[in-house]
């Protein structure tokens, strides 16, 4: 396919193909769309080819800046830099959760208009991988649940890191990027091969009722102008 992913911002979408990211705009009803060639680096050429390796390089494509913040946040050695002293592992870990489900529960009540845009990205990328043509009202009335979302790979990795955690524990940049190598490849047998369904059942569920919500017809209508430009750039790209 020329579009490999998507993802959604507070006020637009990305879509990202091998070659190109191609974002989109809305602001005050304005809608533009920026392209922007990736690095062709010939280690990310190579590890497209490789399983277990292709996982992370192609993540990376789809939002390299937050993967390489992650990377660096994990690489950091942070309890040299923040001592932990007498406190109680299980305290902080509890402060932790704590932390997680209150940023969970705003996500879900404040970000209305990211999940708008996403739903819009997965309407706009269900129609482009039915081979439909791009008509508004059938945008509209696409569904909202995508299998190739990434909530799909999540639900795979959360078991993955689990168990992984026990061998990995403490070493938390390794955990991540094997987990992402294990997990993609799972991830894309069971695309193809329609396994897992449980998985993608329970991704769907999440999907729907957290983090996806009915777009506007004008968010619809930016998803449909950067997908289509996201799918003319990789064209060119290849002549």
């Amino acid at each position: 396919m020329a579009v490999i992913g998507g993802r959604a911002h507070i006020n637009g979408i990305t879509f990202a193909t091998n070659t190109h990211v191609v974002r989109g705009k809305l602001k005050n009803g304005e809608l533009t769309v920026y392209v922007q060639r990736l690095p062709e680096y010939a280690i990310i050429k190579a590890m497209d080819k490789i399983p277990f390796v292709r996982g992370i390089s192609k993540l990376a494509k789809i939002n390299l800046k937050l993967f390489l913040m992650i990377v660096i946040i994990l690489a950091t050695p942070w309890d040299w830099i923040f001592p932990s002293g007498q406190v109680e592992t299980s305290s902080i870990d509890w402060y932790v959760l704590g932390i997680y489900i209150l940023v969970l529960i705003a996500a879900v009540f404040l970000l209305k208009r990211l999940w708008q845009y996403h739903g819009a990205e997965h309407k706009a990328f269900n129609i482009y991988t039915s081979g439909n043509e791009f008509l508004l009202e059938s945008v509209i009335r696409a569904d909202r649940v995508s299998d190739r979302c990434g909530t799909n790979l999540v639900v795979i990795l959360l078991p993955i890191m689990f168990l992984l955690s026990f061998v990995l524990g403490n070493f938390p940049l390794l955990l991540y990027l094997l987990s992402i190598s294990v997990g993609y490849e799972i991830f894309n047998w069971s695309s193809r091969k329609q396994r897992l369904r449980i998985v993608f059942a329970i991704a769907a569920i999440i999907q729907k009722y957290i983090v996806t919500a009915e777009p506007t017809e004008e968010q619809i209508q930016l998803a449909i102008a950067t997908i289509r430009k996201a799918i003319e750039t990789e064209k060119q790209a290849l002549m």
